[in-house]
């Protein structure tokens, strides 16, 4: 029986955007993928043979970035969903949460000091008079490729950081000792985007009691640069 292989989203320089198996153990040829976007348009595109680069976390990308690795690609359009793959006219669903994560570390991957992810509900409405609880995440890219994970069960605000510099910071260990006042649950700091994504995801599925994808909104934004002259 056919099974799903491991695969990630991965841009290229371009900006076309591929799902991609590196597992060569697996032949692909004759397989397709489907793709869903935020209107529901669905597209189907087929799997070729090529090569990416991929990173010291393993991480999948087109910018020269790493070792050059032989891949499986098939194109699929920004910001879609993968939702099956397909083989021999049998579709093999996968698992909506597996293909949100997979975004999230695509989003997460290659991004700038500065920037901020904030993942919550997707009906949530920031009201400053409003004290309802809502569970919710943040992300912050810092230096060295070093990123933070805030988890809450009050709306998170945007730290005013007197730098963004990692060192000292202490890895993959989950802090809960209250140093930030609207974390209720432990911040993380780590180089690891897939852990992040993870744990992102999951922490607002379980305890905001999301039951699909689509209830789930993501908000980010790039670190403000001032107009220096050349």
């Amino acid at each position: 029986m056919p099974q799903i292989p491991d695969w990630h989203y991965n841009i290229d320089d371009d900006g076309s955007r591929y799902v991609v198996v590196t597992d060569l153990r697996v032949r692909l040829a004759g397989w397709s993928v489907e793709s869903v976007d935020a209107d529901e348009t669905v597209t189907r595109s087929n799997f070729t043979f090529g090569a990416i680069w991929a990173d010291q976390s393993g991480c999948a990308n087109s910018t020269d970035d790493g070792w050059l690795k032989d891949a499986w690609e098939a194109p699929v359009e920004p910001g879609s969903l993968v939702r099956a793959f397909i083989v021999d006219g049998r579709r093999l669903e996968v698992d909506q949460w597996d293909s949100l994560v997979a975004w999230m570390i695509e989003s997460l991957f290659d991004k700038p000091v500065g920037f901020i992810v904030e993942v919550g509900p997707s009906d949530y409405v920031a009201d400053s008079t409003d004290d309802t609880p809502v569970v919710c995440s943040q992300v912050v890219v810092l230096s060295d490729g070093v990123v933070m994970l805030r988890r809450s069960r009050t709306e998170l605000g945007h730290l005013l950081l007197a730098d963004y510099s990692s060192a000292g910071l202490p890895l993959d260990e989950w802090q809960n000792d209250g140093h930030f006042e609207d974390c209720t649950d432990g911040y993380l700091f780590t180089k690891d985007i897939r852990l992040v994504a993870r744990s992102c995801i999951a922490w607002i599925r379980v305890n905001a009691g999301v039951n699909t994808t689509g209830n789930i909104g993501c908000s980010y934004r790039f670190a403000d640069e001032l107009p220096r002259s050349s």
